[in-house]
């Protein structure tokens, strides 16, 4: 069957890179798979490498320039790690071209990643939705991006979802709150697409990075927001078992005013991610995917808590039976460090009879379940003709 992906591909994003990667990789195995091009300029600007490309002010256009210099490198193995990995469909930038290019597959699956939060698609929710283009489709692990959906919003989104063959999302919260609003159809709950594939084919990818790393360990830094709890307790590890610190920049440059004697890295691809987080001896994290990749490579870690999107890790942490582990107040003494990275190595202990598991299998069941009805259904569709 030849299906279509279709998700954040423009974004320079780790998390959003290595599930649409993931997941491509999964359906692959029985598919031909392509990444819809999906790019209007709303969403090209924003990594737009280009300093000039509109009138900004003089500060602005000089941290612009620090930041060409600086991540070219990470901007070169984005770009080549995609194109070396997938297969991408002609560029699309409006409703129409996307039109044309969805008219080409059997099947198009919207998301992973927060493919239908208004706050990042803006107008172009309904192409994320598919409102109104005629094909066969399905959503894996969609998500909001928060608890509800703007009223105004609604009826699109009902309107839209009707017309979806089968749907997923990746939070529960937001199936509840569909459900509510959306009547009528089954929402299945599914899990982000890095856990569809195996820690050991994780670990295949990994071998392609030739990136330098310390001999003796390192602890693993990925902060998404600024957390001073995380960088004491870097500082902590660090000096406890006498091993460097090492930051992976997120694809923007960001002043902490001091390094707390953490080396930043801003040259990380999205192989190079997987080897650093593959061999750290610790890892410190309020990110999703950082959480989700440390748990995938049974790391001790800590999981601190992300100010504005922290249910999902929160949710991720119970399928390991990890409650209650984060550190989401002000940390006075490292005793607490001691015993959540004790109890995150605990985790890794039976997880077959473990929820994640279990959610891992009912996700892949669910999409060998919806592609064998498509399948059926575009047989018939055949006969007919």
């Amino acid at each position: 069957m030849k299906i279509g992906i279709l998700t954040f591909n423009w974004a320079i994003n780790y998390g959003a890179v290595l599930q649409m990667y993931a997941e491509y990789k999964y359906l692959s195995e029985d598919n031909e798979v392509y990444i819809i091009n999906y790019v209007p300029d709303y969403f090209a600007n924003m990594y737009n490498k280009r300093i000039f490309y509109t009138q900004i002010r003089f500060k602005t256009a000089i941290k612009k320039l620090m930041e060409k210099f600086i991540k070219f490198e990470q901007y070169k193995k984005f770009e080549k790690f995609i194109n070396e990995n997938m297969l991408l469909t002609e560029k699309a930038k409006n409703r129409n071209e996307l039109s044309k290019i969805i008219n080409k597959f059997d099947l198009v699956i919207v998301g992973s990643d927060q493919v239908w939060n208004y706050d990042i698609t803006k107008e172009y929710i309904g192409d994320y939705l598919l409102y109104n283009i005629n094909c066969n489709k399905i959503s894996y692990a969609a998500s909001l991006g928060k608890n509800e959906i703007k009223r105004e919003l609604v009826d699109l989104f009902c309107k839209s979802l009707e017309k979806f063959d089968f749907v997923s999302l990746r939070e529960k919260t937001s199936i509840d709150y569909v459900n509510k609003i959306c009547k009528g159809k089954k929402y299945n709950l599914c899990i982000d697409p890095v856990f569809l594939i195996s820690s050991n084919e994780w670990k295949k990818i990994s071998e392609n990075s030739n990136y330098k790393i310390p001999r003796k360990g390192y602890v693993l830094v990925y902060m998404l927001e600024y957390n001073p709890n995380l960088l004491k307790t870097a500082r902590y590890l660090s000096e406890k078992y006498n091993i460097p610190v090492l930051s992976i920049e997120i694809p923007f440059i960001r002043f902490f005013g001091k390094n707390f004697g953490i080396k930043k890295l801003h040259d990380v691809g999205p192989i190079d991610f997987v080897k650093l987080f593959l061999k750290a001896k610790y890892i410190l994290t309020n990110s999703f995917h950082g959480t989700a990749f440390s748990l995938i490579f049974h790391k001790p870690f800590i999981s601190f808590a992300h100010s504005k999107v922290n249910s999902r890790m929160e949710n991720l942490l119970s399928l390991y039976q990890l409650e209650n582990v984060q550190i989401k107040n002000t940390l006075n003494n490292f005793e607490i460090v001691e015993e959540i990275l004790k109890k995150t190595q605990k985790a890794y202990s039976n997880l077959e009879n473990k929820e994640i598991s279990k959610v891992i299998e009912n996700s892949k069941q669910y999409l060998v379940e919806a592609l064998k009805k498509i399948e059926l259904k575009l047989k018939r569709e055949k006969h007919e003709k």
